[in-house]
């Protein structure tokens, strides 16, 4: 009797990146986040984007949308944190991704340092700031929601600071849609089907895919 060798492996044709419960907590807050920025923008800078208010019911509607889902935005920054803050762990790769942010960031082909893990160093930015801004929101909506009870300085800075944070995470939501779509194309697929590809994998986060 010949003994036949056996075949080998195929590689898989996809590698499962985020579960199903990683996929929703993520789109949550999403769900939760698109509303309360647009409501917030409609509400603080009327003079420009208040033509808005009327998509929401109005004024009332608007402002009570925009509280309820900053509650959401907070609650489902915390379950994101819970879930990847240790694969949010900055590197020493993470900090040469930072250094060299042009080469790394701008080519939609450019390999990733060679250690780099599930997550690059602009990701890791991006969400610490996420994780950040969550609780700066909730703790400047608050004392808003509160103006009458608190000193009108407290009041002033944090409304201040909610508009500014606003702002400023508006810019970087912009730059993480870039990114998950024409900046690494195959990175939305990992969000909407929860698998990427070996050579996606390969590319973009070479550690993560030597130690699957």
């Amino acid at each position: 009797m010949i003994d036949v060798p056996p075949k080998p492996l195929s590689p898989p044709k996809t590698i499962i990146r985020h579960s199903r419960g990683v996929r929703s907590i993520h789109w949550s807050l999403a769900a939760c986040y698109i509303p309360a920025v647009l409501t917030g923008f409609a509400l603080y800078w009327r003079t420009l984007l208040g033509w808005m208010l009327p998509l929401f019911g109005g004024k009332y509607p608007a402002i009570y949308i925009h509280f309820w889902t900053g509650i959401g935005v907070t609650l489902f920054s915390l379950l994101l944190f819970a879930t990847w803050r240790r694969k949010a762990g900055w590197t020493a790769a993470d900090t040469h991704f930072v250094r060299h942010v042009g080469k790394y960031a701008l080519s939609s082909e450019q390999e990733q340092p060679p250690d780099t893990g599930f997550f690059n160093g602009g990701q890791k930015l991006y969400f610490w700031s996420v994780i950040a801004s969550g609780g700066i929101f909730f703790v400047t909506g608050l004392v808003w929601a509160i103006r009458d009870l608190v000193p009108y300085e407290v009041y002033a800075v944090c409304r201040t600071t909610h508009r500014v944070l606003g702002v400023v995470m508006l810019a970087g939501l912009f730059v993480h849609l870039y990114k998950t779509t024409m900046g690494e194309p195959g990175t939305l697929r990992s969000m909407l089907r929860g698998t990427v590809t070996p050579q996606w994998a390969r590319l973009r986060r070479p550690k993560w895919f030597r130690d699957l």
